[in-house]
């Protein structure tokens, strides 16, 4: 019994997952567009991971760079600007950059910069991809 109890104290490994289209981000008049995820990363999350999965490429211009912040740090959630230009089955974004710690819930906001203007990667209308959030609860 005492080793049930002490799995259920134990930490928890979760995530939060969404598949996005392009049609979907906001176009900022540039050469960004953003998107908020629906769900949101939970208070006492420590985030550990995003990974990137299916993506069908955002292109329409000649590059497409993706960062996933929190709405006041724009890359808490990555290291670097993965591309999201050409297709590919799994691109990882690496470790978070910004505090792992959440004091709040707080729902991602994806950033997709292409080189001129963003109108012309919605245009192509071909852009998705699966963000997957990965964090530690519990312990």
């Amino acid at each position: 019994m005492t080793e049930l109890l002490n799995l259920k104290k134990g930490v928890i490994v979760d995530w939060i997952e969404e598949r996005v289209k392009v049609s979907q981000f906001t176009d900022g008049g540039g050469a960004s567009g953003t998107y908020q995820m629906k769900v949101a990363v939970p208070v006492g999350a420590v985030a550990m991971r995003t990974m990137v999965t299916g993506v069908v490429g955002f292109a329409g211009d000649t590059s497409a760079v993706l960062i996933v912040g929190d709405g006041s740090d724009t890359d808490r959630y990555n290291t670097g600007t993965p591309s999201v230009f050409a297709s590919a089955a799994m691109i990882t974004a690496g470790v978070p950059s910004g505090i792992r710690e959440h004091a709040s819930a707080i729902k991602p906001t994806l950033t997709i910069t292409s080189n001129a203007d963003f109108t012309a990667v919605v245009t192509n209308a071909a852009g998705a991809l699966t963000i997957r959030i990965v964090y530690l609860v519990g312990g």
